[in-house]
């Protein structure tokens, strides 16, 4: 879009979201069927003014999920193919996208949605295994026990956590057992995005917080002469939504805390990971 373009550390594009836990591994939330009417969750904008215009070349990725930035409230524009709304602050496709595609569409970099959530679905986004990774859930009751701690107080405790416990982002974090939790917050100590989304929405659901994964991309990479960005593979990323009443759905980046390198600048994962691989699949740029 026009004007200023925007820092890198904002743009978030979203994928799949993971809200199924079992214990070991994360797996996409279904898309409502194409015959069923799905509505993505209103959006409140938090600042005045007009969103951020853009546009998309995405590579064909074989799936029916749009890449677009966080928030996109409205459809993007598409020549002779319509979109639906995932429920899930998505945008999809009839079919696969098997060509390049282009669209337009308009984001609001500073939003506030999902307030609306039913007691059965924070009761599901708060559901562990049982016999799972017993300590990360010792910790979550620890923490929600603490005097005087919300929710909020509780996410930033967890946050502050991450810096100060001797947690990194190592080019190669080693083989995790059955309980990832456990393995990441007590015993290695190191992972990818994934790892250290999956383990933090695991402490938070600990806590009674409603919790999942967004697998999607963050950041890119602009060319100054174009204005461009180019999102590859290699900024593909995960994060953790966590659900508060009176605010709804807010994003919780835990792999900042553990290294801002990653976030918002030019460091690169070497490949997709795990549960990020096979949620995005191979969407190979996007400007």
């Amino acid at each position: 879009g026009g004007g200023v373009p925007p820092a890198q550390q904002q743009l978030y594009y979203r994928g799949p979201v993971l809200s199924h836990f079992d214990g070991r591994n994360w797996t996409a939330t279904p898309f409502t069927p194409w015959g069923r009417q799905a509505n993505n969750p209103p959006v409140e904008a938090l600042e005045p003014g007009p969103g951020l215009e853009y546009e998309v070349t995405l590579e064909p990725h074989r799936q029916r999920w749009l890449l677009t930035l966080e928030a996109t409230p409205q459809p993007p524009v598409l020549a002779q193919r319509s979109v639906r709304p995932s429920g899930q602050a998505q945008w999809m496709s009839p079919q696969p996208i098997t060509e390049v595609l282009r669209y337009q569409a308009q984001a609001i970099l500073r939003f506030r949605y999902g307030e609306q959530l039913t007691a059965q679905e924070q009761a599901q986004l708060r559901q562990l295994p049982a016999g799972s990774n017993p300590r990360a859930l010792a910790m979550g009751h620890q923490l929600r026990q603490a005097p005087g701690q919300d929710e909020q107080a509780l996410i930033a405790a967890a946050l502050c956590h991450l810096p100060t416990g001797g947690y990194t982002y190592p080019l190669t974090p080693g083989v995790y057992p059955s309980d990832t939790a456990d393995a990441f917050w007590f015993d290695i100590q190191r992972g990818f995005c994934e790892h250290i989304a999956s383990a933090f929405a695991v402490l938070m659901r600990s806590a009674g917080i409603p919790a999942r994964i967004v697998t999607g991309y963050q950041g890119g990479e602009r060319n100054a002469v174009d204005g461009l960005w180019t999102v590859r593979q290699s900024d593909a990323h995960a994060w953790a939504e966590v659900w508060i009443a009176e605010r709804g759905w807010v994003r919780v980046d835990p792999t900042g805390a553990v290294a801002p390198g990653r976030v918002g600048a030019f460091e690169r994962l070497s490949i997709p990971q795990g549960a990020i691989a096979s949620a995005v699949g191979n969407v190979i740029g996007a400007n």
